[in-house]
C-alpha cells in the first residue's frame, strides 16, 4: 500500500460559488502531480459533479474536502452531513455515470446516511 505523501484539507460552504473554487484547487494539484491535460480536465469536471453530488444530498454547513497526494495517484474525499432522499433513483444518478466516466475508482455512501464520496486517480 502506497503512503500519503502529502494531504490537502478545505472545508467550503454547500454553495454552488465554491465548486469554481475546487475546480481551481484540483487543477493546481494534478499539475503538480504531473497528471496530463486530459487527465486535469476530468479531475475538474469530477470535482465539481461531486461538489454538485453535495447538494443534492443536502450537505448542510460545510462540506470537507481532502486531497491525498501519493507517488501514483491522487485521491479525493468528499465529507459532510447530509439527509439524502431515501429515493432509490435520484438525480444523482447521471452524476455517478459521470464520475465513473472520469475517474479510476469511486466509492459513495448510500443516500441514507452522511454524505462521504471518496474518488482515485492514477496517474
Amino acid at each position: 500500500m502506497v503512503e500519503t505523501e502529502s494531504r490537502i484539507e478545505i472545508e467550503l460552504p454547500v454553495e454552488k460559488e465554491f465548486a469554481r473554487l475546487l475546480r481551481l484547487m484540483v487543477s493546481g494539484i494534478a499539475s503538480r502531480m504531473n497528471f496530463n491535460l486530459d487527465a486535469v480536465d476530468d479531475l475538474k469536471i469530477a470535482v465539481e459533479e461531486a461538489f454538485l453530488i453535495a447538494m443534492r444530498r443536502q450537505v448542510t454547513g460545510q462540506v470537507k474536502v481532502s486531497f491525498e497526494l501519493m507517488s501514483d495517484r491522487l485521491r479525493i474525499a468528499f465529507a459532510g452531513v447530509g439527509q439524502g432522499s431515501g429515493d432509490e433513483k435520484q438525480p444523482e444518478d447521471f452524476g455517478n455515470f459521470i464520475l465513473d466516466a472520469v475517474v479510476d475508482e469511486i466509492e459513495i455512501g448510500p443516500a441514507e446516511e452522511n454524505f462521504g464520496l471518496t474518488m482515485t486517480k492514477y496517474l
